[in-house]
């Protein structure tokens, strides 16, 4: 049997805080990260933690129990998971994965497996994206096909509003340069008050080795098919997701096992890929490589790059003291996800500038320089003296809670968490704040957290460093306006160790330049989504000009009575949209000359 800590601490995070102020994030398709990052800062951010990481506390394991450091150091963006085989190559157990892939569904959701991206993407599954371990793993999942099932529109990424709900994380698709300004500044979804998403049904036939995402709490029963409900049922990997790591610092997950689990040798293995992370050999063309909806053509960037890179290390006796790690990675999966096969090692793969198998950098610890390293307490094992030079210093235990948080927000799309820093023994560090953010009402409690999504505020984020019986507060951004929030905090130490989660709700405010809710239900049906160009047109049309006018604003609240049968009868048949797009062709050319005559092209 396992025992699992379910927490990653951040090694170096709440050190340095100048340094970490100069990293450059550059966030693209699918939460991914781009390149242009400075890579000069975590080697020092992660020595000056070496004093905190080694010791926290008389707790340990228990005297049957091996406790397991698992060491990386991943560039942004990454996907990964973590995860044990015996000396037969029988899959152990899981430790650790990235929450795109592990809560929010990105292996397993409507679509094709070759639709283009962009940022927080909402279709198409992405069976590539940790295929090793998905395969080794073993377990399968009902494959999720759309609910739409118009047959055009199972290939497209529009069409499906009469099947679609409130989306409470993807953003609707966007047009390259809409990716790169979202994606590298705002990083806020565009109007997600008029973007809802077919959030799928189980095909009968096929399956998946990813389960389907596990972040939904709330359903609507006339657009959602019933099987929506049973997904959080179904992900089983709610103990083992975490946050995608910022990048260019050393990381740190743990593990206990029982005796029994370590009675033999044992191997761990690390996967990680990174999405468009092309090279000479693995070069993919946007219109050619993915499927391009061609009735919605402009939006959508490539994303196909190298595939999955894969890291192991040999423990012949995990209950022996000890480390082992590696600079050199063992192979690489199958670049489409259809099968679990490793391939070896070849010229095909990069290996420098943090593509390829540069996707985990080369650090030391302890005198040792790896890329994925794992230390074994041993069977039993006690801690080591505070201040003592090596490894072996973590232990396992709980942290006091903060109290309540005061929840602030303050802007449309960012809330500030109020909370003070527990007081803990003297010999343990508080190194970073980690953050539960879930959509609705629902009140996020131990027993729910497993649904919300994570993020770890960067120093600059947060007022100051984690000094025990100070008050702090740090940020949660990247949210929606006029949005109801669950959201909860943990505090971390250098050593995985959590305090219990402390949670509030809160609502956003609205962003001000923000248009009028509501859809343009006829033009949505006719041009299949409520951000295709001619819709939005229509809609700044309304928001800006009939709502000013005593008879337009009348029209307009005839029109909220009278179009939805109106448009879900268009919505579901090809015919009854060409015939809209026909008579609202002339509108949308005379609202276009309005627009520009009121307003100019931008």
């Amino acid at each position: 049997m396992i025992r699992r800590t379910v927490r990653r601490p951040r090694f170096g995070r709440r050190v340095g805080y100048a340094a970490a102020r100069h990293s450059q994030r550059g966030p693209g398709p699918c939460g991914c990260y781009c390149p242009g990052v400075r890579i000069v800062t975590w080697l020092a951010m992660g020595f000056i933690a070496l004093a905190g990481l080694m010791w926290t506390s008389t707790a340990h394991a228990g005297e049957d129990d091996v406790l397991l450091e698992f060491h990386f150091s991943p560039v942004p963006g990454t996907q990964i998971a973590i995860w044990l085989e015996d000396a037969d190559g029988n899959h152990v157990d899981s430790v650790f994965v990235t929450q795109a892939t592990g809560s929010l569904g990105i292996g397993n959701r409507p679509g094709r497996w070759d639709f283009l991206s962009s940022w927080r993407f909402p279709y198409g599954p992405r069976p590539q994206v940790l295929p090793v371990w998905a395969h080794r793993r073993g377990k399968t999942y009902p494959q999720l096909v759309f609910h739409d099932d118009d047959p055009p529109d199972l290939e497209s990424l529009g069409w499906h509003e009469s099947t679609s709900s409130p989306e409470p994380y993807y953003c609707r698709p966007l047009a390259a340069e809409e990716h790169t300004n979202i994606s590298m500044d705002t990083m806020t979804c565009p109007s997600p008050a008029v973007f809802q998403t077919d959030k799928g049904k189980f095909s009968p036939t096929v399956q998946s080795y990813y389960p389907p995402r596990g972040d939904l709490t709330e359903y609507e029963a006339v657009h959602d098919h019933d099987d929506v409900q049973t997904f959080s049922g179904l992900n089983d990997l709610d103990s083992i997701t975490r946050a995608t790591p910022s990048g260019l610092m050393p990381e740190l997950t743990t593990v206990v096992l029982s005796a029994d689990a370590t009675a033999g040798p044992l191997t761990a293995y690390i996967e990680v890929n990174l999405e468009h992370d092309e090279n000479a050999d693995w070069d993919f063309n946007r219109e050619s490589d993915h499927f391009v909806d061609t009735r919605l053509s402009s939006y959508g960037i490539e994303y196909r790059g190298q595939p999955s890179v894969v890291y192991r290390v040999e423990l012949p006796d995990p209950q022996a003291p000890g480390f082992v790690g590696t600079d050199a990675y063992a192979g690489y999966g199958n670049e489409q996800g259809t099968s679990g096969e490793l391939f070896p090692p070849d010229n095909s793969i990069a290996t420098a500038d943090g593509s390829g198998a540069d996707r985990l950098k080369l650090y030391t610890l302890n005198d040792e320089t790896f890329r994925f390293g794992v230390y074994s307490h041993g069977l039993g094992a006690d801690p080591v003296d505070p201040g003592s030079p090596g490894w072996g210093g973590c232990a396992i235990l709980d942290l006091p809670t903060t109290g309540s948080i005061e929840l602030e927000p303050i802007e449309f799309d960012t809330v500030r968490v109020h909370f003070t820093v527990p007081e803990v023994a003297s010999n343990i560090t508080v190194r970073n704040v980690r953050m539960f953010i879930r959509s609705g009402s629902m009140p996020l409690t131990e027993d729910n957290a497993a649904s919300a999504q994570q993020a770890v505020p960067d120093a600059a984020d947060c007022s100051g460093d984690l000094v025990p019986g100070t008050k702090v507060w740090c940020d949660v951004r990247e949210l929606f306006g006029n949005h109801a929030y669950q959201i909860g905090m943990r505090v971390e130490d250098t050593c995985s160790n959590q305090s219990p989660l402390v949670a509030d709700a809160v609502t956003t405010p609205q962003q001000e330049f923000a248009q009028v809710e509501g859809f343009c239900f006829v033009a949505t049906a006719a041009y299949g989504a409520p951000w295709a160009p001619h819709v939005r047109l229509l809609r700044f049309f309304r928001d800006d000009t009939l709502r000013a006018l005593s008879v337009g604003s009348a029209f307009v609240q005839f029109y909220y009575y009278a179009s939805p049968p109106a448009a879900n009868l268009i919505a579901r048949f090809p015919l009854g949209r060409a015939m809209a797009q026909t008579v609202l062709g002339p509108l949308v050319l005379a609202v276009r000359g309005l627009v520009l005559a009121q307003h100019g092209p931008q």
